[in-house]
């Protein structure tokens, strides 16, 4: 027991001591001047801690601090121009409804037809390139009371004739095709006189509708107007639809047949929507 306490004294006793060997020594070092040599290698030690160590590290962050600053702004740019697409998405399609709103709202306006006659809205589903002047398909049949030989017009005139139908769709024969399946049977308006022809074809070099005049015709006036004159027979095709602006007359070679060619109002070129005209009864919706 008493051994156990010499050798703790001991170890005490030991550990005081050199607490005041370091103190006198941290002491001396502090309270005296430098001399060159011992300020040459602190400095020395000091540079090599700079270069070696701090700048070193210094680098590494500033690297790392340019890079997530990089990343930042790469990600925003990334956000910014998602939005920017989206936008410009938004902004396509707000532009594309708004054309087709005016087309619908144009279709509703039209102010040339028969006051016993409605008309059905439909949107054209088909228009082929190797039939694009010939043909196209409607989402308008049957069971729309859509039948064939009924007119079809955009807001400006009439642009074909419905010449098959199915229960929820139909084929136009559009006017500007060169081989019309049957003479659409018209009126030219022509100052005080009315002349009655038949719809032969459509030159596509000239881009106007030929019509054979049924009927003699002294002067032509200018911009007489060609509407449909309702003599089909079926009733499906009314009198009074517009057509266009006759241009110019010309007679045959054997001197007695006399060709009307005719500016169409309708636009071809661009048939989104257009209106099949039926005549109203007590049946149609």
């Amino acid at each position: 027991m008493n051994n156990r306490r010499k050798k703790r004294n001991k170890r005490i006793m030991i550990g005081v001591f050199v607490v005041v060997i370091l103190v006198s020594v941290i002491g001396f070092f502090v309270g005296r001047k430098q001399s060159r040599l011992e300020k040459t290698l602190s400095n020395s030690i000091s540079m090599i801690e700079y270069y070696i160590i701090k700048k070193p590290i210094s680098f590494v962050n500033d690297i790392f601090n340019e890079y997530n600053d990089l990343k930042d702004v790469y990600d925003e740019n990334r956000i910014l121009k998602e939005k920017l697409d989206s936008y410009v998405n938004i902004e396509s399609e707000n532009e594309v409804l708004q054309s087709e709103i005016k087309k619908l709202k144009k279709l509703t306006e039209m102010d040339y037809l028969p006051n016993d006659y409605k008309t059905k809205a439909a949107s054209v589903q088909i228009r082929d390139q190797t039939n694009w002047n010939d043909e196209i398909t409607i989402d308008a049949g049957s069971l729309n009371n859509v039948q064939e030989g009924m007119a079809v017009c955009d807001s400006k005139g009439m642009i074909g004739v419905v010449s098959h139908v199915t229960e929820i769709s139909s084929t136009v024969l559009l006017l500007t095709s060169e081989n019309p399946s049957n003479q659409i049977p018209v009126m030219i308006i022509n100052g005080d006189q009315t002349i009655y022809g038949l719809l032969k074809n459509y030159d596509v070099n000239k881009k106007v509708l030929n019509i054979t005049l049924l009927s003699g015709i002294d002067k032509l006036e200018k911009n007489a107007k060609v509407y449909t004159s309702g003599l089909g027979g079926d009733g499906k095709c009314p009198k009074g639809i517009y057509i266009g602006k006759a241009k110019k007359l010309v007679t045959q070679s054997d001197g007695t047949t006399m060709t009307l060619t005719v500016k169409m109002a309708a636009q071809f070129k661009d048939l989104s929507y257009v209106s099949v005209v039926k005549k109203v009864n007590g049946n149609e919706e």
